[in-house]
């Protein structure tokens, strides 16, 4: 995708001369001081919190004592061996009785439980259990009450990998992509065996090895991924109406986020791009599973394809990341742009971090011109090839439009590598991401003020809001289409952008 938008690898240490840095680990906290305004990172500080699943736990926990019901979106759990005690006490209560006596209760009555290593991915440690005595455990785990009703296709069960872009924190601003997919187990689903993980894991990772990965299953085919277009069409052969359901997740990515907002510093040039894994349950309701810091970005199949590839142009676009051509346009339409002799002296004037205002406390500190981070296998630096206009060389963070009159440049400063974007003022969507919060532009506030409790809570009122009346409108038309249900929400909600939902 970088080299379809012309930029080129950055291989060279011995100057700062790179635009974007991606990264699959976070960053340390030297790196958001040295920042110039041309160079973009692809983590917030701190935004990474969620994507633990031991605080994922906790973070929803304590915002559902909070706020109640509303963040019961996530299986019960604990974390161990912190809570080992509270899990004992609840394996010996188990499930209500229903009226047997203990003494006959069957082993396949006692709930079945879920251990997760909490920094593995990939399916890596993960096994289910009924008693307490199969537990097994050598690191931070979290324990959590398994969904045993999954929905299920052809006899195969299934979750959502649904892909999330928050570029700002402050204000809060988040976006979410139309298409996605949907990752299948790829032997069929049963409690009578536990061990099977190609029954219960859907992760890509691990059904592609499974023996059932390239065999023609009922309904599913081969392979183990729809995209979600494909997931709606045999929704809709299947008379299931799905329209609350993804409202019902739209309220579920907002809240998931905003139960880490608190702790994020006020910060410039980096955004954060999540993959969100969701599950249903048989009676269409969705369940957080977990959140990836890093989602997978491989092209393995068909459905990668079509999803990843436009997804990841659209996200650089909603973030101002230019292509090469935008460069070379300038060289085409000097009439319509400034002198770029003059745009090169301000920018060597500027020659600053753009992080240097005293908004927070991370963009302290000056960096020395000579000093680069050590390369690592964990980062990519991409940058756009140096232009030449009229024999004079833009270095690579020079961008500039054709597309605005030499007065207005005159008036602004020549903005590089996306931050002229001003989050106070979203736009509803870019390509297939849709902003799903703010839901109307009128409730954003200034920088200073989303790092609110009672911001926050104001925030999560206007979520139960949505999800109260989008079920209030469903019961209320249970003929209506879904466009007429989304512009009925629209209305509802005074929503000033797109209501988020898959393709058909």
């Amino acid at each position: 995708v970088c080299q379809e938008r012309g930029w080129k690898e950055y291989i060279s240490e011995s100057d700062s001369n790179w635009n974007l840095w991606w990264r699959t680990s976070g960053f340390p906290v030297s790196h958001y001081r040295s920042l110039y305004e041309w160079q973009y990172i692809n983590h917030i500080p701190k935004g990474a919190s969620i994507c633990r699943k031991d605080n994922l736990v906790r973070y929803l926990r304590c915002m559902k004592n909070v706020y109640g019901s509303i963040y019961d979106f996530s299986p019960h759990g604990y974390n161990l061996p912190l809570e080992y005690t509270k899990l004992a006490a609840e394996c010996s209560r188990g499930r209500p009785l229903s009226g047997r006596d203990d003494n006959q209760r069957l082993f396949e009555d006692k709930p079945i439980w879920i251990c997760k290593p909490v920094a593995q991915s990939q399916g890596r440690g993960i096994f289910l259990f009924r008693k307490l005595s199969e537990l097994n455990y050598d690191t931070n785990t979290i324990v959590q009450r398994y969904i045993e009703k999954p929905l299920l296709i052809g006899g195969y069960k299934f979750d959502l990998r649904l892909y999330v872009c928050v570029p700002s924190y402050h204000p809060v601003t988040i976006y979410m992509y139309r298409e996605g997919l949907a990752r299948f187990g790829t032997d069929k689903f049963s409690l009578n065996d536990l061990r099977n993980p190609f029954r219960h894991l859907t992760n890509y990772s691990i059904n592609k090895l499974g023996p059932g990965y390239t065999e023609m299953k009922e309904r599913v085919g081969s392979g183990c991924k729809w995209t979600l277009r494909q997931l709606r069409k045999y929704f809709r052969q299947a008379g299931i109406l799905d329209w609350l359901l993804w409202q019902r997740i739209t309220s579920l990515v907002i809240l998931t986020v905003l139960s880490n907002v608190n702790q994020i510093p006020p910060t410039v040039n980096c955004f954060e791009f999540f993959g969100f894994d969701v599950l249903i349950d048989s009676s269409l309701r969705p369940w957080l599973l977990e959140v990836n810091l890093s989602p997978a970005l491989s092209n393995d199949c068909d459905a990668d394809c079509l999803v990843k590839k436009p997804m990841l142009h659209d996200m650089f676009d909603l973030l101002g990341l230019p292509l090469e051509r935008d460069l070379r346009t300038s060289k085409l339409s000097l009439q319509n742009t400034v002198s770029v002799v003059n745009a090169a002296g301000r920018w060597r004037r500027k020659h600053k971090k753009i992080s240097g205002s005293p908004v927070s406390r991370f963009d302290s500190g000056v960096r020395s011109k000579n000093r680069t981070p050590s390369v690592t296998n964990e980062k990519t630096f991409m940058n756009l090839p140096k232009v030449q206009v009229d024999g004079t060389t833009l270095n690579p963070p020079m961008y500039i439009q054709g597309t605005r009159p030499v007065d207005e440049y005159r008036k602004t400063d020549c903005k590089t590598w996306g931050n002229g974007r001003d989050w106070n003022y979203a736009s509803a969507k870019e390509g297939r991401w849709v902003r799903i919060w703010p839901m109307a532009i009128d409730v954003l506030h200034k920088t200073s003020d989303c790092n609110n409790t009672a911001h926050v809570k104001s925030m999560v009122t206007k979520v139960i809001k949505f999800t109260k009346t989008a079920k209030e409108l469903a019961r209320k038309h249970p003929a209506a289409s879904e466009v007429q249900l989304s512009e009925f929400l629209q209305e509802e909600m005074q929503l000033t952008g797109d209501v988020w939902i898959p393709p058909v």
